[in-house]
């Protein structure tokens, strides 16, 4: 994580270093010595030869993260997006808030596209969001203005999980996905970034973020961008990793946009629905559950339970803290219960949804 946070060594580098020095070793060598092998600039050699050591860079580092509420997942453990972990050239960690990729989810899907566009068009990748958190999956973007920002909106309408993934240190946001992390965050999602706190969001940074989207990704919907945009990146991106590429269709005289029409004419699959994005996945559409009108009668135990959770979206975790003196099997039991009595819903990610009792 130390040598992660050096600016300049990024994952080829990264690389480099694992292949000519085994990592339980780097400690034992100076941070001289391990910045010649890396072939940095003068400016990043400097930066790093400057440091106390590295293991002053770890502490330094864990320190900050700890009081920023930071957490590291590594590429391979559970936290870290899986398909991209697959990915060559993945980094070898991820610096994220929220609870990671936890959720036990039927697939993922990045839904991209420009900053600037009409209200027809965000209303689009609101609700294409949000049918594709209805059917099960995770809805993956960019938190920037937009496409990006209505795609996360639509998962959070549905209760849904979504990943945001920045071009910054977590602690540097700007204030356009500061507004959208804000509400991913206390809705159960996760925002990851690849670059260390402090890092301050450039040009060149959304470029390499791009791939980080469509990697955790199984499918790739461009909504809307013109043939200029920085969402080009991410299209190319996912078509690199071997993701399948739609788009959504325009009218023919529209001309405002433009990349969408790119993609399809080079192959990407046209996207009308979120029947689209599952046969893309290999996955068919499943009956949407919704909450049930009349309640079935349920036993004391069940209504025990029921009473003692929190309203709205939680997961088991939650509703054995609620119920510190239940064990965990009668709690599972009496969820079973109340699911099937209608007075809780499951969702994606191994999480349920209560419902405010009417009586």
């Amino acid at each position: 994580m130390a040598m992660w946070s050096f600016r300049g060594v990024g994952a080829k580098g990264f690389r480099t270093l694992e292949q000519l020095v085994p990592r339980a070793e780097w400690f034992d060598h100076s941070l001289r010595d391990l910045a010649g092998l890396l072939g940095l600039n003068e400016a990043h050699l400097e930066e790093m030869v400057r440091c106390e050591s590295l293991e002053r860079k770890a502490d330094q580092l864990v320190e900050h993260l700890r009081k920023e509420g930071i957490r590291v997942c590594f590429r391979g453990e559970p936290r870290y997006p899986p398909l991209l972990g697959e990915l060559e050239g993945s980094p070898p960690l991820l610096f994220y808030q929220g609870p990671g990729a936890t959720a036990q989810a039927r697939g993922v899907v990045a839904i991209v596209g420009t900053r600037k566009t009409s209200h027809e068009w965000l209303k689009v990748a609101r609700t294409l969001a949000a049918d594709c958190c209805a059917q099960g999956l995770v809805v993956a973007s960019g938190a920037a203005e937009g496409i990006d920002t209505a795609a996360h909106s639509g998962a959070l309408s549905k209760r849904g999980v979504t990943w945001a993934f920045v071009a910054s240190g977590l602690d540097e946001l700007d204030e356009a996905p500061r507004q959208i992390v804000d509400q991913i965050l206390p809705g159960g999602g996760s925002v990851f970034t690849e670059y260390p706190p402090g890092t301050r969001a450039e040009k060149g940074l959304f470029v390499q973020r791009n791939r980080l989207i469509s990697g955790s990704a199984g499918a790739m919907v461009m909504v809307r961008g013109a043939e200029d945009s920085g969402a080009r990146h991410t299209a190319a991106a996912a078509s690199k990793q071997g993701r399948r590429v739609l788009a959504c269709p325009t009218m023919p005289l529209d001309r405002l946009g433009g990349l969408e029409r790119v993609l399809l004419r080079a192959g990407a699959r046209p996207c009308f629905d979120v029947g689209d994005v599952l046969a893309s996945l290999g996955l068919v559409k499943m009956r949407v559950q919704r909450p049930l009108a009349n309640r079935q009668p349920i036993s004391d135990d069940a209504r025990l339970v029921f009473d003692a959770l929190p309203v709205g979206l939680f997961d088991m975790e939650s509703a054995v803290a609620a119920l510190p003196a239940q064990e965990t099997g009668a709690i599972a039991a009496a969820l079973m219960e109340l699911e099937l009595a209608g007075w809780v819903l499951q969702r994606t990610g191994r999480r349920y949804e209560k419902h405010a009792d009417p009586t």
